[in-house]
């Protein structure tokens, strides 16, 4: 169980007036059923959803209804007028067979792909990946998928990943997906992945490296795109490092760099249809963008972290200004089975404009308070 309050002030995303408050909240019950022998398995996920927006605009599109056939889903109550939203209804997220022989696995049906080794963002999830701020990632959306996995070793594996095009989709219904990911370990600490990919029609090339050197952890990710819409090639790659501290705390830092994102004010709205961003193939709309976190255990049934996002970005007189993004969260641990997160985020920075388009990428973002209620049973 989710609820989200939101305080848009002049110049953010949602505001009205001064007295008007978004809200946002979400129940959600997921069931799961799964069984496995000695060289086989299946599961199935069942997802039962309600969710209600008051003067937060609705936006459905997800990374995952580019790689679904059918939508398995069925909406009992869709209710939407101009200030409220009201939706209740099912889907079925996971729904495959796996079944290995030897050294070779296959999977089909309903699945979650997970690739890529960055904290923030990941290039190789050329499926899609979580944003960087998001609180509910216990479960990636799982997605229509043939895929044959080869272990040639116990440190290495070859995957193969094919993907019908979905069922009368309005961007890429005439496209299917294809994807080759290796990855391997390198010595004691460190790992390499490659990935060969055909995304909706866009081809893309990648790998990553992981390794720790002086007791920290560094990587590299990058991802090279020929886009059958635009003229211009992409290269989108990420740095970074993370320490642990001998009292528990864990630092982590990453940059993001996009060629082609947003490096002035000016270019920012032609990325406002940009399908990437639409359905969360990618989540920034800026060349750069720098991460922070910080994660420590308070007690041994809380844990808090910090998480700053920082942009810097070009205005109409050439002069540099940055937008940040803050987010606290704390978890405590109510009992064996449950927990309870609560966090707080808010943001500086350019907010809109007078034609309401952004003029930062994180400035015109409200300030929000979610908490977050789970169990498992």
């Amino acid at each position: 169980m989710i609820g989200t309050t939101a305080k848009a002030t002049q110049g953010d995303a949602g505001y009205i007036n001064k007295d008007n408050i978004l809200t946002a909240d979400q129940q959600s019950l997921r069931l799961m059923l799964d069984d496995s022998k000695t060289n086989s398995e299946w599961s199935t996920h069942l997802k039962i959803a309600r969710l209600h927006l008051s003067d937060i605009p609705f936006d459905d599109t997800h990374s995952s209804s580019l790689f679904r056939y059918k939508s398995l889903s069925t909406l009992w109550i869709d209710e939407n007028d101009s200030n409220n939203v009201s939706r209740l209804g099912y889907e079925i997220d996971r729904l495959f067979y796996k079944k290995s022989i030897k050294n070779f696995a296959i999977t089909l049906g309903r699945q979650s792909i997970d690739w890529g080794s960055g904290r923030f963002w990941q290039p190789l999830n050329v499926f899609g990946s979580f944003a960087p701020t998001d609180l509910d990632t216990d479960y990636k959306p799982g997605i229509d998928a043939t895929r044959l996995d080869w272990f040639p070793s116990d440190f290495s594996s070859l995957s193969a990943v094919y993907i019908l095009s979905p069922n009368n989709h309005p961007v890429v219904a005439d496209y299917d997906s294809s994807a080759v990911h290796y990855r391997r370990q390198i010595g004691q600490q460190s790992e390499l992945s490659l990935v060969a990919a055909g995304i909706v029609g866009h081809q893309m090339f990648g790998a990553a490296y992981e390794s720790n050197w002086g007791g920290m952890g560094w990587r590299f990710e990058g991802l090279y795109s020929l886009y059958r819409t635009s003229d211009e090639d992409g290269f989108l790659w990420i740095a970074g490092l993370d320490y642990q501290f001998s009292n528990g705390t864990l630092i982590a830092a990453e940059w993001y760099n996009n060629n082609l994102g947003a490096s002035n004010v000016n270019e920012l709205i032609n990325f406002q249809t940009n399908p990437l961003l639409e359905y969360g193939l990618q989540h920034q709309t800026v060349e750069n963008v720098f991460g922070l976190s910080v994660t420590k255990d308070i007690t041994p049934l809380l844990n808090g972290s910090y998480f700053l996002l920082a942009s810097p970005l070009k205005d109409f007189n050439n002069q540099l200004n940055t937008s940040l993004l803050h987010q606290f969260n704390f978890s405590y641990s109510v009992s064996d089975e449950s927990d309870i997160l609560t966090s707080i985020q808010f943001a500086s920075g350019r907010g809109l404009n007078a034609s309401l388009q952004p003029q930062s990428e994180f400035g015109h973002l409200p300030s929000s308070l979610s908490i977050r209620l789970r169990f498992y049973f």
